[in-house]
């Protein structure tokens, strides 16, 4: 495939390959478990250039996974010890993480570099290293082979011990290199042919090679010198580094080894320094990923599965899956972090990780209590203000392992532990959990549903969920997650013989309140939440998780689920990938960016294409997989897609190998393309290849499962291997509309069509185990197709619905057909209803095949924009007597009520969102009036012409807001004729808020009628305190970190005025008017 732009790193015969790049410590090598009873956990930083550092994490230090330095490895050659050849460098030395020509190649688990070029003075050299974790022990093992034509000095230098103090994978974390500072108090212990460094936390580095080497301890500063030829001299002061030099001879083939361990022994050392070393560690390695075969024709996209498999790996510590394989490796609850070891057969590991949280849950005496003591408690990264807490609470699980946390991680922990019981069938655990699961539900629903009205309030539920304050509204993502415990907890007492009633009528609450209160079916889509408090206010704009959720716990019915679908392609943010022109979507369009409300994220990505072929819709969930490999060609991190990624689909910001993103994207490609669906609990189990067109053959091994495709032009052929007795339902996608014969094991048998959307399934039933082979022998009639599949128009026009074969035989269509226009393969409809996109479902019938196509159907708003009115004169209108706070003290009030009743989080008592990053930071509140309180005359003029009048001092807002400190509404008397009138207001407002009338202006004439102009949120108002986003009304700065915002409403200049009323509209908004205008 050619690229339009080169990729980062390069596949090749070799591996993942990439030349002359300055990276170094961007991939991490990841050894075994031998010290998982330990919190602490040793890696390998390695990376693009041959620098490695050794390193530990423990987040029983601090749930952030601060890292400790182990110890620092350079090696490089040099001609003579002390000479060197200054010519803009060194000329007769270097390190070789400083030459110019590594070729790197990552081998999904290690590391190889080659490199020759010093300089025209040095001698003709070849160099070649791979660098290995050490699976069995905590360390890693370096591997050189050299070639000289001339006698050189080959030198390495190690040291560097640390306190746990900061996170390395970053690019620009402070003291990522080596420093003085890191060497402080360490000890240095020399040996034969070996070193042993003492350093913080009583760690120790041994090092040592096979082959005959000079070890000298020596100061720190000789690791600071840019050249070996000085790096090689003795330095002054404390010893307290390693060095290690062997003079390679003319013409010899030096090969060598150098072993790196923590907290271990010297005849461990020498096991690691045996020439067979190498070859078992990369055993090790292949052991790691053996449990998955994935073979396409998309050579690229086969390497994905060693590397994700080998992360999850990594990501195991003793009794559960952590947070991240290396950043944030903590024992997080739930993150979606146990779907991808349940496919690969894990089971031992994910039924521990199992046990291991449900034993966590919480089980107290007394009456349960939701309380608030009035405080303000701000967490700058999670929490938010959370004002709510639990008094005797039962029935919920510990946020970490070993540590209680505010997030309710736990509704991912149920989905995910009923998914392993899905694919597993484990009934005995199943039956030991079965009260734990009973707990939980009803605790779901004690508190975040404490009416029992089937909608669950989202309370920091999942991996996006920081940044999200719902307060107390009930909403889709925590009902989608409820609906489905409800669904698989109610079948696992059914198969236990227990009562299974209340899991039933949750589940029939749920699915009543999400189609009856959040479904809009005008709009099709499914709203985020709805308000308890206020206005109970419906928030129409989902972000992905609501969508992908909704669809995927099944709570949705197939065109919803479309339609749902269509909002992330044209409301919310794509991008298209540079090499493949594949697909992302943002997480929202909740402006402003900012992670994790607004941003790109793979694992959300992941998880929508998921959503698309559970829908059928396979073209364009392989768009999104298509945007997915791009971001792991683009990444600046070999065999890693970092969990944030920038508008080019490469790599922003964001942590190595997290958890989320490797267990979601590998569920993604198994059960994505695949189409698989394990419904054990149910006696179930689904297979529909959603593979791309192109592909001829394309094979999936998992423990439990083994499939194959082949395919030509008319036939397909699935071959499978399942042990399972449950029934097994195969839909394979048709190619072509007439089915000639169907094949079973080589026998015909019975199959029927079921109509998709855009597509059609042969779906087959059967119950034989072991090996199957399925055949569908088409004959050569393509498959019905609409002859236009989408079409801008107007309400009231009449357009044509057309298929190019086969006949119509339903319509669903929110347009009226006309009567007596129909024939065989035409409809005749008429628009009508509100500008937007609308679709039209035709199912047609041709030859064997049914299927649903979609027609999308855009009205296009009636009606030209007014130009702006032209004014001569301007009268300012006095607010001094409506005028009620200040600019500078707004944000000093405390705002108390309303607040819900229920366990929430909300903004803090200062009016502000939690997770506010404005203009001055995280959390500040900077107001700067002064130009304000300076305009002459008390006259404030903007660049546009308009002015206000605004006081010199005192109070200069007129405020209106649901809280109790304001009034709701505030009405501003005015008299005369205008042209239009000029409303200068600010607003406190969020990304919650997004896509809702945040308030509301209305200005009334004096016979009654009136013109409303409704603030929306980021359409035409926003926050005064961070960037100005909206884009229909005019804006201004009037400091450097607060601007403000003019809203013209046109008037009818032949009414007289009365008055302009302000009203706020959204929970947790304040409006601020400033001033008034009269424009005449």
């Amino acid at each position: 495939m050619s690229s339009k732009q080169p990729a980062r790193y390069v596949l090749t015969a070799d591996g993942l390959q990439i030349f002359g790049s300055d990276r170094y410590f961007n991939r991490v090598l990841y050894g075994g478990h031998g010290r998982d009873h330990l919190k602490q956990r040793f890696f390998t930083f390695a990376g693009d250039r041959p620098l490695f550092m050794g390193a530990s994490t423990d987040y029983g230090r601090n749930t952030w996974c601060h890292q400790a330095k182990n110890g620092v490895l350079m090696s490089g050659l040099a001609l003579t010890p002390g000479v060197m050849l200054p010519s803009a460098g060194d000329k007769y030395s270097i390190w070789f993480h400083d030459s110019s020509d590594v070729l790197t190649t990552w081998k999904h688990g290690y590391m190889e570099y080659r490199l020759s070029r010093v300089s025209s003075k040095f001698p003709s050299v070849s160099i070649s290293i791979q660098a290995y974790p050490i699976i069995e022990s905590d360390g890693f093992l370096i591997n050189y082979d050299i070639t000289s034509d001339q006698r050189v000095y080959f030198c390495t230098g190690f040291g560097g011990l640390t306190e746990f103090f900061g996170r390395f994978e970053y690019q620009r974390a402070p003291r990522r290199d080596f420093s003085l500072e890191d060497c402080k108090d360490n000890r240095v212990e020399i040996g034969d042919n070996m070193a042993r460094i003492h350093g913080p936390n009583q760690t120790e580095m041994l090092i040592g090679c096979d082959f005959n080497a000079d070890f000298v301890a020596d100061n720190a500063a000789a690791m600071l010198e840019m050249y070996p030829s000085q790096f090689l001299k003795n330095h002054e002061g404390e010893k307290q580094v390693v060095k290690i030099s062997h003079v390679i001879e003319a013409g010899e083939q030096f090969s060598g080894r150098i072993a790196v361990l923590q907290n271990s022994d010297a005849q461990e050392l020498q096991r690691w320094l045996q020439p067979g070393a190498a070859n078992r560690i990369k055993s090790q390695i292949r052991r790691k990923h053996a449990d998955i075969s994935f073979v396409t024709p998309d050579e690229e996209l086969d390497r994905l599965p060693p590397d994700l498999t080998t992360a999850l790996d990594a990501s195991w510590h003793g009794d559960t899956f952590y947070h991240g394989a290396q950043g944030y490796h903590a024992p997080f609850l739930g993150w979606r972090g146990w779907y991808g070891p349940s496919l690969l057969g894990w089971k031992k590991r994910v039924s521990r990780a199992i046990r291991s949280h449900f034993a966590t849950i919480h089980r107290s005496q007394g009456p349960e209590k939701v309380w608030w003591d009035g405080s303000d408690r701000p967490d700058l990264d999670h929490e938010g203000t959370q004002y709510h807490r639990l008094q005797n609470s039962s029935g919920y699980l510990s946020a970490l392992l070993h540590i209680d946390d505010i997030y309710n991680m736990q509704e991912v922990a149920v989905d995910m532990c009923l998914h392993y019981l899905n694919m597993s069938a484990d009934w005995s655990l199943a039956e030991e959990i079965f009260g734990h699961l009973e707990e939980i539900l009803a605790w779901e629903e004690r508190i975040l549903d404490p009416n029992a009205e089937g909608l669950y309030q989202n309370f920091l539920n999942t991996w996006i969920s920081d940044g999200h304050s719902y307060n107390g509204a009930g909403c889709a993502q925590a009902s989608a997650y409820n609906y489905a415990a409800n669904r698989y907890t109610a079948a696992i007492a059914k198969k236990l013989g227990r009562d299974s009633t209340v899991f039933q009528q949750r589940c029939e609450r749920i699915l009543k309140a999400l189609n009856e209160r959040l479904w809009l079916e005008e709009d099709g889509l499914l709203a985020e939440s709805i308000d308890r408090i206020g206005n109970k206010l419906v928030h129409p704009s989902p972000e992905l998780s609501t969508i992908y959720l909704a669809i995927d716990c099944e709570c949705l019915d197939p065109f919803q689920s479309y339609r749902l679908l269509k909002f992330s392609e044209r409301q919310i943010k794509n991008i298209a990938t540079p090499l493949r022109q594949g697909r992302l979507a943002y997480s929202s369009n909740w402006l402003p960016k900012k992670y994790s409300t607004c941003g790109l994220f793979p694992a959300e990505n992941a998880c929508l294409a998921l959503a698309y072929f559970q829908v059928g819709q396979k073209q364009k969930g392989w768009e999104l997989v298509q945007g997915l490999i791009d971001a792991y060609y683009l990444s600046h991190n070999p065999g890693i897609i970092r969990h944030v990624l920038s508008d080019s689909g490469g790599v922003d910001d964001g942590d190595l190998d997290f958890t989320d993103v490797s267990s979601t994207l590998l569920r993604l490609l198994c059960e994505g393309l695949w189409g698989l669906s394990f419904r054990l609990l149910e006696d179930e189990l689904y297979i529909s290849p959603q593979l791309p067109e192109s592909w001829k053959q394309a094979e999936l091994k998992l423990p439990d499962l083994q499939l194959h495709w082949n395919c030509d032009k008319f036939e397909d052929k699935l071959c499978l291997r399942s042990q399972h007795e449950a029934l097994k339902i195969i839909r394979i996608p048709l190619r072509w509309a007439e089915i000639e014969d169907v094949w079973l094991n080589k026998e015909s048998c019975q199959f029927h069509i079921e109509p998709g959307i855009g597509c059609a399934f042969m779906r087959l039933e059967t119950r034989l185990k072991g090996d199957l082979e399925i055949r569908v022998f088409y004959g050569n009639t393509p498959l019905p197709e609409l002859k236009q599949e989408e079409l801008h128009s107007y309400a009231g026009n009449l357009v044509a619905l057309e298929c190019d074969s086969g006949r119509i035989l339903e319509l669903k269509s929110p347009f009226q057909e006309k009567a007596g226009a129909a024939s065989e393969r035409c409809r005749l409809l008429r628009l009508s209803g509100k500008p937007g996109w609308h679709e039209v479902f035709a199912l047609v019938e041709h030859c064997q095949a049914k299927l649903w196509l979609p027609l999308a159907v855009r009205l296009e708003a009636i009606g030209k924009s007014l130009p702006a009115p032209a004014y001569t004169q301007q009268q300012h209108i006095c607010l001094e007597e409506c005028f009620n706070s200040s600019l500078s003290t707004l944000h000093q009030q405390e705002y108390r009520s309303p607040r819900p009743e229920s366990y929430s989080i909300g903004m803090r008592l200062n009016g502000r969102y939690a997770w506010d990053w404005n203009q001055c930071g995280h959390n500040a509140v900077q107001v700067d009036d002064s130009s304000l309180r300076q305009a002459t005359d008390g006259v404030y003029k903007l660049a546009s012409g308009l002015s206000f009048l605004t006081p010199a001092q005192g109070d200069n807002l007129a405020c209106v807001s649901i809280w109790d400190n304001f009034p709701t509404s505030m009405r501003i008397p005015l008299q005369g004729q205008a042209r239009a009138v000029a409303v200068f207001f600010i607003c406190t407002t969020n990304a919650m808020q997004t896509a809702v009338e945040n308030a509301r202006l209305a200005l009334y004439y004096a016979d009654g009628l009136c013109e409303k102009r409704s603030l929306v949120y980021p359409q035409n108002c926003d926050d005064w305190l961070t960037a100005a986003l909206q884009k229909q009304n005019e804006h201004f700065y009037f400091s450097e970190w607060n601007h403000g915002i003019v809203q013209i409403i046109p008037c009818d200049e032949k009414r007289p005025l009365a008055a302009l009323y302000v009203e706020a509209v959204a929970n947790e908004v304040i409006l601020g008017v400033l001033g008034v205008t009269l424009l005449q």
